[in-house]
């Protein structure tokens, strides 16, 4: 437990001002200071923060507290976190019950040298995009993807050179520990003898940051003639640093660090698949757009985002595997409480194409007319039912899962009446009854667009006592049971 004193001591010595003025730009008005409120969006400023006092108070949403409720407001910090943040800003350290200090230090120090050695990646990465002729391609491709250098600055892209060793050498010049480096995934230990190579070679890199903008991994695309060289396999388009000390793939998005504040201004969040989307999101003025790093979309995820936002838009991909994605993740934004609905692309379009075919305008325009989620899915199963009643029956039931989700019996009871209207079936009960079937293990792989009744055929059904068929009955009736 952390004593009062020395929270009321990181209260006092806090310069408030230039706290909230790295996230707000303040204007002195008397003895106050005024600006938008980072908390809810505004014209006309009702922000106002008291150094004398210590104090924030918004005027417009009633936000109001201290150092500590700032940085857990904007941030999505629990306390602890705040207070270890604001201490760190200070040069303080927080009393630990029971811990040996020289192991508190020691692990301070590493911590350090980790983020250090991954600035000085992200440096000599970013030197080489700028400054090196060899970085032509790189250039190129931001440019023909019409990356502005604003962009590319904010997210401070760059490039790994065509060499094997580039960065390992670089960061032994600088005497940096390899083993650490190593740890980081930025390097590679050598089989059979000694020394390091790079990991990223000839690639563009992105950046990843956590909450606090410190960088602890890197994205690195492959450049256009790295790619089917004759005589040699074509690299992986994308790799990514492994996950490490400070680096857990799951519980990182790409973009929110640099989307935060609009998020919570919005109170929306915009997830895509990929980094360039994120890029040409962010660049179009869409700067709540995130994405995960090489994985599917999680609860971690969905916990993050709930920290900043209380809606969340999917803008996947509009083939395959994005319809696949939505399905997917609509269970975890349910259980996480958010709501969420989906912008649907024009076939063979991602938001990068998109926007650069239609400029944000367009993008706008498509936004007005983003179905909610489970709209989404219930027009995405008729639309690839067929026209025969047994591929609709089973389209039908392929939404058992979907209907189960939704925590509201009347929302669920609204939903299924979509259903029956959607496929044409005049009797509510009939689709009750199909959903109930789906419920007794009968339910078919929506993946296959024909939804071919061989899987249903492959085993008899099976048939529940009554009072199970019962019981399942009033579950679908009554969703929120479940809970």
């Amino acid at each position: 437990m952390i004593p009062e004193a020395k929270i009321a001591e990181i209260r006092e010595r806090t310069d408030l001002v230039a706290l909230v003025g790295e996230y707000v730009r303040l204007k002195r008005t008397g003895v106050s200071y005024k600006g938008l409120c980072p908390f809810h969006d505004e014209r006309t400023p009702s922000f106002h923060v008291h150094p004398e006092r210590n104090f924030y108070h918004c005027f417009g949403c009633q936000a109001s507290g201290d150092a500590i409720a700032f940085l857990t407001a904007i941030e999505g910090l629990s306390f602890v976190e705040a207070l270890e943040r604001l201490a760190d800003r200070l040069g303080m350290e927080l009393p630990r019950e029971r811990a040996d200090r020289d192991e508190v230090r020691r692990e301070r120090e590493l911590r350090d040298l980790r983020y250090a050695i991954l600035d000085a990646a992200a440096g000599f990465y970013i030197d080489f995009l700028k400054q090196a002729p060899e970085a032509r391609l790189a250039r190129e491709e931001l440019e023909t993807r019409g990356i502005e250098n604003e962009t590319a600055d904010a997210f401070r892209l760059g490039a790994a050179p065509n060499a094997w060793d580039a960065l390992a050498s670089h960061l032994h010049s600088k005497r940096f520990d390899l083993r650490v480096a190593e740890s980081l995934g930025l390097i590679v230990k050598r089989k059979g003898r000694d020394g390091y190579y790079d990991r990223f070679r000839h690639r563009l890199l992105f950046p990843i940051v956590d909450l606090h903008g410190r960088i602890i991994a890197f994205s690195g695309r492959a450049l256009p003639d790295a790619e089917g060289r004759p005589g040699s396999e074509a690299p992986a388009k994308y790799i990514n640093s492994p996950e490490s000390p400070v680096y857990k793939k799951g519980e990182i998005l790409y973009g929110l660090f640099e989307g935060r504040l609009d998020a919570r201004r919005q109170g929306e969040i915009l997830v895509c698949e990929g980094n360039f989307d994120v890029l040409a999101l962010h660049q179009a003025g869409s700067r709540h757009a995130v994405a995960p790093m090489g994985t599917a979309f999680t609860e971690m995820h969905a916990r993050l985002i709930r920290r900043f936002a209380e809606q969340v838009t999917l803008v996947f991909d509009s083939d395959a595997a994005g319809r696949k994605a939505v399905e997917a993740a609509q269970p975890i934004l349910a259980k996480a409480g958010l709501r969420a609905r989906v912008l649907s692309l024009p076939e063979g379009d991602d938001p990068d194409s998109f926007l650069r075919r239609v400029g944000s305008d367009g993008l706008r325009e498509q936004m007005e007319h983003a179905r909610g989620i489970v709209d989404h899915l219930i027009e995405l199963a008729a639309s690839e039912a067929g026209t025969q009643p047994s591929e609709k029956s089973r389209a039908i039931a392929s939404l058992h899962g979907v209907i189960k989700n939704i925590e509201s019996p009347i929302e669920a009871q609204l939903y299924i009446e979509r259903i029956a209207r959607r496929f044409g079936v005049n009797d509510i009960q009939l689709v009750k009854r199909e959903l109930r079937r789906a419920s007794r293990g009968e339910l078919f792989n929506k993946s296959d667009a024909s939804f071919s009744s061989k899987r249903a055929q492959s085993a008899p059904p099976y048939t529940p006592a009554a009072i199970e068929a019962d019981l399942i009955g009033i579950i679908l009736d009554h969703p929120s049971l479940c809970d």
